[in-house]
C-alpha cells in the first residue's frame, strides 16, 4: 500500500493548507478530497495493488463486501466453486484474500505449518484457542497428541456400542414405529433432520457423557447452541469479532446462547471429575473421559476445566453437523441416480441379511461400492463450509505463478480441489465408480482437509457413515414423494440432475431442508 499511501498523504497536506487558506469551502474540500482519495484508491487496486494480477471480479479487488455479503447469505461456497470452473485454480475475493483451488499447491500449504490459521478462526474461540481455532501451530500439535488416543482405531472400537445404540438402533426403532402405525406400511420421514437429531445423540453420549435423546424428542437444545456457535463464527467476518460492539448490538441472543453452551459443559465436565473422584463408576470408553485424562507429552499436567469445556463444545461443533449433512447429501445423491441407488442396495442386501446390524469393520471390508458412494458424496458435496484461511508467512510464497506478500491470506478452496478438471474426469458428475477403477484417488477428496492439520476425527465419521448407511439400505426402501422438486428426471445445463440448493455457514446443509428432504419409506422385503 506505499503507493495509495503517499498519494493519499499528499491529498491530506494539500487539503489542510487551502482549507486554513479559507480558499475552498470545508464542504467542496471535503468532498473533492474523498472523489481524489477513492479515485486514488481505485486505481491503486486494479493496477498497483501486490494481488492486482491475480484474477478476480473488480468488486473483489476493491472490498471485502462481497464476501461478507455472500457470506451471510450462505452463498460463499457456490462462488467459490463457480470462480473456480470460471476463473481456474486462484482468484481474488477480497483485497487481501485469495482462494486456492489447485491441489498441489493446496497440500503445501496446508502441510507448512509457517502457513497458520488465520484470526478469521477466533470466532469459534471458547475461554482460549480449541482444537479447530488454534492458530498456533505448537499448540495444535500439542493438543492433537492429546485427544489422538480417541481417535485410535481401537479406542473407537470400544465406542463403537454407543455409536450404532445411538445412530442406527435408534433412527431403525424410530421408523419401524412410524411404518407400523401407517395403514400403505410407508412413512413420510425428513431425512435430514432424523440424520441430525442422531448424529447429535451420537456425539453428545461419546463427548458429553449424556444421552441428549434428540431422536425420540424430536428437538434439541444441543442442536440449536451448535447452530448459534456457528453464526457467531460468521460474526467475526462481518462484525470484526464476536466481542465487538456491534455483535454485542445485534447478536446479543447467540452470545447469550454460547455462554449456556459453555456452562452446560463445564457442569457435564465438573460432574464426571466428581464422579471419577468418588470412584462412583468405572471409568467409560468415550471423548470426555479422552479430555479429562489428557496429560501434556512432558509435564504431565492434565487440561484445565475450561480447557476440556472448549475442546468437547468444538467436537460436538466439529463432528455433529458435519456427519448429518454427509449423511444427508449422500442419500440425496443416491436418489437423484436410481441405477447407483440400485447397485449399492443389492451390494449391501448380497452381502448381509435382513436385520443383521451391520459394523463399521464389516461395512468396511464387505462393501466396496457403498465406501465409494460415500467418497464420491464427500467429494462433489463437500460439508466442510469456509475455504480454509492459511496466513501467507514472512517472505511471502509464489502460488499459480502470483507472488503473494506475507500476510496476505490464502484460503484453501475443498470444493475446488475436489472438483479438479486436473484430478477428476467429468467432476459436476455423481460417479462413484470412480474410486472402484482407482482406490488412490480417495487420498484426493480434501473433504476432511490434509497434513498437519487434517481433521482428528475422520475415521470416526467413517464408523457414523458406515455403519448408518449400510444398515438403512439393507433395512429400508426409499423412494421420492410424488412432489418433490429434485428428481432423476430434473436435469442442469450439464446434464445432471439439479440438486437441491444448499445453505453454507461453517458446514454445507441444505437451504430448504423442510421443503427438499422428504422421502417415503418402507421395510425392506424379506430376502
Amino acid at each position: 500500500m506505499a503507493i495509495y499511501e503517499l498519494v493519499l498523504s499528499h491529498v491530506r497536506v494539500a487539503a489542510e493548507r487551502l482549507w486554513q487558506q479559507e480558499l475552498i469551502p470545508y464542504t467542496w474540500l471535503t468532498a473533492g478530497a474523498v472523489c481524489i482519495v477513492s479515485i486514488v484508491y481505485v486505481v491503486y487496486c486494479l493496477y498497483f495493488a501486490p494481488l492486482c494480477n491475480v484474477p478476480g471480479s473488480t468488486l473483489s479487488k476493491l472490498t471485502s463486501a462481497r464476501m461478507n455479503i455472500n457470506g451471510l447469505l450462505g452463498k460463499l461456497g457456490d462462488i467459490s466453486i463457480d470462480e473456480y470452473y470460471s476463473r481456474g485454480d486462484i482468484f481474488v475475493l477480497t483485497p487481501n484474500l485469495v482462494i486456492v483451488s489447485n491441489p498441489t499447491d493446496c497440500r503445501a500449504i496446508l502441510n507448512n505449518p509457517q502457513f497458520v490459521k488465520s484470526d478469521m478462526y477466533k470466532g469459534f474461540d471458547g475461554h482460549e484457542p480449541n482444537l479447530l481455532s488454534m492458530r498456533s501451530p505448537d499448540l495444535a500439535r500439542l493438543r492433537r497428541k492429546q485427544v489422538g488416543p480417541a481417535f485410535a482405531n481401537g479406542y473407537l472400537n470400544d465406542m463403537e456400542p454407543i455409536i450404532l445404540e445411538c445412530g442406527i438402533n435408534a433412527l431403525e426403532k424410530k421408523w419401524d414405529k412410524l411404518i407400523a402405525g401407517s395403514p400403505s406400511g410407508k412413512a413420510t420421514i425428513n431425512y435430514s433432520k432424523q440424520f441430525t437429531l442422531a448424529t447429535f445423540d451420537i456425539i453428545g453420549a461419546l463427548g458429553f457423557g449424556r444421552r441428549f435423546d434428540s431422536l425420540n424428542d424430536e428437538k434439541s437444545r444441543a442442536v440449536k447452541w451448535v447452530h448459534d456457535y456457528d453464526k457467531l463464527g460468521f460474526a467475526h467476518l462481518v462484525f470484526g469479532g464476536p466481542e465487538s460492539f456491534l455483535a454485542k448490538l445485534f447478536l446479543r441472543r447467540l452470545l447469550k446462547s454460547k455462554e449456556e453452551f459453555m456452562t452446560f459443559g463445564a457442569t457435564v465436565a465438573e460432574k464426571r471429575r466428581e464422579q471419577l473422584y468418588r470412584g462412583d463408576f468405572e471409568k467409560p470408553k468415550d471423548l470426555l473421559q479422552i479430555l479429562i485424562d489428557a496429560q501434556h507429552p512432558d509435564c504431565k499436567v492434565p487440561m484445565t476445566d475450561s480447557q476440556v469445556t472448549d475442546n468437547s463444545i468444538i467436537l460436538l461443533i466439529g463432528g455433529a453437523d458435519t456427519m448429518s449433512w454427509t449423511l444427508t447429501w449422500t442419500l440425496h445423491y443416491l436418489l437423484l441416480h436410481p441405477e447407483v441407488y440400485r447397485k449399492v442396495t443389492e451390494e449391501v442386501r448380497r452381502e448381509f441379511t435382513r436385520r443383521h446390524l451391520i459394523t463399521y469393520a464389516e461395512g468396511k471390508a464387505r462393501l466396496p461400492y457403498l465406501d465409494a458412494c460415500i467418497y464420491e458424496s464427500m467429494r462433489i458435496q463437500p460439508v466442510s463450509g469456509v475455504p480454509m484461511p492459511r496466513v501467507v508467512p514472512k517472505g511471502g510464497a509464489t502460488i499459480q505463478g502470483h507472488f503473494l506478500p506475507e500476510g496476505t491470506i490464502a484460503c484453501v478452496c475443498v470444493s475446488g480441489v475436489n472438483h479438479h478438471k486436473g484430478t477428476w474426469s467429468n467432476p459436476r458428475k455423481f460417479m462413484p465408480e470412480r474410486f472402484l477403477d482407482d482406490t488412490k484417488l480417495k487420498n484426493n477428496v480434501l473433504t476432511f482437509g490434509s497434513g498437519v492439520r487434517v481433521c482428528p476425527g475422520r475415521v470416526m465419521a467413517l464408523y457414523e457413515l458406515v455403519t448408518i448407511l449400510a444398515n438403512l439400505l439393507k433395512d429400508y426402501d426409499f423412494a421420492l414423494p410424488a412432489d418433490s422438486l429434485f428428481t432423476p428426471s430434473r436435469l442442469d445445463e450439464h446434464g445432471n440432475p439439479v440438486v437441491m440448493p444448499r445453505f453454507q455457514s461453517f458446514t454445507v446443509g441444505p437451504r430448504y431442508p423442510k421443503r427438499d428432504c422428504n422421502v417415503l419409506i418402507s421395510s425392506a422385503p424379506e430376502y
